[in-house]
């Protein structure tokens, strides 16, 4: 008699390509090869079924929402000698500040994301940009420590949603076979807000004075407001999975199904669709089907802030403290944290150390001049956005073809081998190459390599919940953050005594043997990631029966 734990199925595992069309599940346009996961509902509101323009408003103004948060919260930094100066508070404390900041990022994404799981995702993002706006307002007139770091702290909890919530929605809207795309896109949102509003600021703090940063800035969170309120469209949907997973295959021989079925995700209950053999195309935004013609919430409706809940979603409170349970029950979360914690590490080392290499001898760059070297972060994020977002779709398509078409939440980490090679390599041109005196250019490539692996980590971390843990994703990307954000926190703290104690030389070489290892256990969880997986999957069900979690 088989055991209770291989009646399980495995979590994450799901099948991807059916090439025979032999499945009884529904298909995609674009190639129909390609079945899709999660399987939309008959519902017209369903937010898979939307189609293309409805969903690239949402995304848009999601997109929008991240990318102007990130300036918020990043456009003080040019400014800190002209406010101490001005304030009294010492450019320490300023530092500091923002460090405070990131870490309550991290704990308010258990408030944010609670209230957002069970109320909606557009009542959390209305709300929240208000109050990041009136937080930067007051910011102009922060006159002490102590009241700065208050204002850092109600900006870090008030701007946490952009670190789990806008991935939520790209799960809400997309499946997982086009997923990597939309988070590709999301991590050059979060990212080039934050490195470019430091090129700007700095010339307004220089001409206008740096109060006029936040009077910039309250003016955008106001109309970013009103873009979300506006356009963007509730996307949670009840979805219950538990009743869609116990479905079998229809015309599948026996052998298939015998191999599989431990492994396969079982969903769906269209029609087969023609057996057609053609190459992926570039992300669809439309579920599979034409647009839906049937009846629909008037725009009136859509633009409600309540009333999206489902009565079987749990309260909120209950599950407060769940995120920690997930990080010390399932390793595929803390392996996620300490992924993307890393990238923020490595990226408070590159910021904490760009004045100390750029503005000395024999470089001697201006404040602005070092300001503009941000443009090569940013060339380097956008590529590694590429990377780990499109790149990661193909990659994980063209591993499942080859593996009867089944899908492992593992395959996108093969990326993993570019990061091996770029980030040593940008570590060793800007930290090593500085410390020889070599050409700027090759500094701000070194600095380009390094930012290359931002998006790798957190585009790949927050992929790898999404695909192994649906049903708990929410939850578990707060986990996620949580130990990230602690990561990047000690680090904030320890980059600086570690320059001067080490040198910038070996500094940076220290780094870049971190992050070789770091870049190795993503290499490692390739091959035991899934039977982490099957080990934990009997406490996953139960957990997901116990606390009602559907897809939400």
């Amino acid at each position: 008699m088989e055991s209770p734990v291989a009646q399980l199925r495995l979590p994450g595992t799901v099948k991807l390509i059916d090439a025979q069309g032999l499945l009884n599940v529904k298909h995609g346009h674009g190639s129909h090869e390609i079945i899709l996961v999660p399987q939309p509902t008959d519902d017209p509101d369903d937010p898979l079924r939307w189609a293309k323009h409805r969903k690239m408003a949402s995304i848009i103004c999601a997109m929008a929402w991240c990318f102007f948060i990130g300036t918020m919260i990043s456009g003080l930094s040019p400014a800190y000698i002209l406010i101490e100066e001005h304030t009294g508070i010492s450019v320490a404390d300023l530092s500091t500040g923002n460090g405070i900041m990131y870490l309550f990022m991290g704990w308010g994404t258990m408030i944010t994301q609670s209230l957002a799981l069970k109320h909606g995702r557009r009542p959390i993002l209305v709300g929240c940009i208000i109050l990041v706006t009136a937080v930067t307002v007051w910011t102009a007139y922060v006159h002490s420590r102590g009241e700065y770091f208050v204002n850092r702290i109600l900006l870090g909890i008030f701007a946490s949603p952009q670190e789990t919530l806008i991935e939520m929605v790209i799960g809400d809207m997309f499946f997982t076979h086009d997923r990597g795309f939309y988070m590709g896109a999301y991590s050059w949102a979060l990212f080039s807000g934050a490195l470019l509003s430091p090129v700007a600021s700095g010339y307004v703090a220089q001409d206008l004075g740096w109060q006029w940063i936040q009077y910039i800035l309250a003016i955008i969170g106001a109309a970013v407001t009103l873009l979300t309120f506006f356009l963007f469209e509730e996307t949670m949907f009840f979805r219950d999975h538990l009743a869609t997973r116990t479905e079998t295959f229809e015309g599948i021989p026996k052998s298939f199904e015998s191999a599989a079925v431990d492994d396969v995700e079982r969903t769906g209950d269209s029609k087969p669709s023609p057996n057609f053999h053609k190459p992926p195309s570039p992300p669809s935004l439309e579920a599979s089907g034409s647009p839906s013609s049937e009846h629909t919430r008037p725009y009136a409706k859509k633009l409600k802030l309540w009333g999206y809940q489902h009565p079987q979603q749990p309260n909120p409170f209950k599950v407060f403290f769940l995120p920690i349970q997930l990080l010390f029950t399932f390793p595929a979360f803390f392996f996620s944290g300490l992924l993307v914690g890393g990238t923020l590490a490595w990226y408070n080392a590159m910021s904490g150390s760009m004045a100390l290499i750029l503005g000395d001898a024999p470089y001697n760059f201006s404040t602005n001049t070092i300001g503009l070297t941000y443009l090569a972060c940013f060339v380097g994020v956008t590529i590694g956005c590429c990377i780990s977002g499109w790149m990661s779709d193909l990659v994980a398509i063209r591993l499942a073809r080859g593996n009867d078409g089944i899908m492992e939440p593992e395959q996108r980490l093969w990326i993993c081998l570019v990061a091996l090679v770029v980030h040593p390599a940008g570590c060793l041109l800007y930290g090593v190459g500085a410390s020889y005196g070599i050409h700027w250019g090759g500094i701000v490539v070194g600095l380009g390599l390094i930012a290359m692996t931002f998006p790798l980590g957190s585009c790949l971390a927050y992929t790898y919940v999404l695909d192994s843990y649906r049903e708990m994703a929410g939850e578990g990307l707060v986990s996620v953050i949580l130990v990230r954000n602690m990561m990047g926190f000690a680090f904030g703290y320890a980059v600086v005594p570690m320059i001067n104690t080490l040198s910038v030389r070996y500094a940076f070489v220290l780094i870049a043997v971190l992050g070789e290892l770091l870049w190795l256990t993503g290499m490692a969880m390739i091959y035991f990631g899934k039977p982490f997986r099957r080990a934990t999957a009997r406490k996953y069900w139960n957990l997901v029966e116990r606390h009602g979690a559907k897809e939400h």
